[in-house]
């Protein structure tokens, strides 16, 4: 280990942490108390936008030479979105768990089960990832299975949070925020879900080849944008 290798880490850690405090500070606000659930949900909400940046990092470094150097922090995100996760599954299966640690794999299996499968996949890409393991798979193989699985991992977590919180965002959309402090501010979740349209309309814009995808994805960043705001106005 070299002090690249801590400075990779330090600012991973340091991006992770401004995300999660910013979704906790945000929850906080808008259901006006802060307990153990929320800090559940903010580490949920942070682990998928990590997962969804690293899914960026790799068309914006190849279609705009400005953010060539943050393919060095894919590995730390995505080993940070993985612990996040981790803690997200065992608070919500242990302290939080209302019907013990399998009440929600019982009642919601699809929901919990497409959350327990992003997990799984995170942890294969965090063991192949150290060293010793990653010397004794072939390169082409090993890059294949990032590939792969962060993808299935991103789509697994994503469902598990559509499916979740997709009637909190009809009841929102109508009007029934419920007990919230501030009912104005759109579920968390929502916005997530918005940005992560934005990350597969990058991600399908690349294929429409170099030049036309370097146009569409300053479109596509003003649409996401022009939603979120029109959340929180309308």
């Amino acid at each position: 280990m070299n002090r690249e290798f801590f400075r990779q880490y330090a600012v991973a850690v340091a991006l992770s942490a401004g995300v999660g405090v910013s979704l906790g500070y945000y929850l906080t606000l808008r259901r006006g108390y802060f307990d153990l659930s929320i800090v559940n949900k903010s580490l949920a909400s942070a682990s998928l936008i990590l997962l969804g940046v690293v899914l960026l990092i790799g068309p914006l470094s190849r279609l705009y030479q400005r953010f060539d150097t943050w393919v060095n922090y894919r590995k730390e995100l995505g080993i940070i979105a993985f612990i996040l996760g981790a803690v997200h599954v065992y608070l919500s299966m242990f302290p939080l768990a209302r019907r013990g640690p399998l009440g929600l794999y019982l009642s919601r299996p699809l929901i919990a089960y497409s959350g327990l499968l992003g997990l799984l996949l995170m942890a294969a890409l965090f063991v192949i990832s150290f060293e010793k393991i990653k010397s004794k798979i072939d390169t082409a193989k090993w890059w294949k299975a990032q590939y792969i699985g962060v993808r299935l991992t991103a789509i697994a977590i994503l469902a598990h949070m559509a499916l979740f919180k997709y009637p909190e965002w009809l009841n929102w959309l109508k009007g029934e925020a419920g007990k919230i402090a501030i009912p104005a501010f759109p579920p968390a979740s929502l916005l997530i879900a918005v940005f992560s349209g934005f990350v597969l309309l990058t991600r399908i814009s690349e294929f429409a080849g170099q030049k036309l995808a370097q146009k569409l994805i300053p479109i596509e960043l003003i649409a996401a944008s022009g939603i979120l705001v029109w959340l929180f106005v309308r």
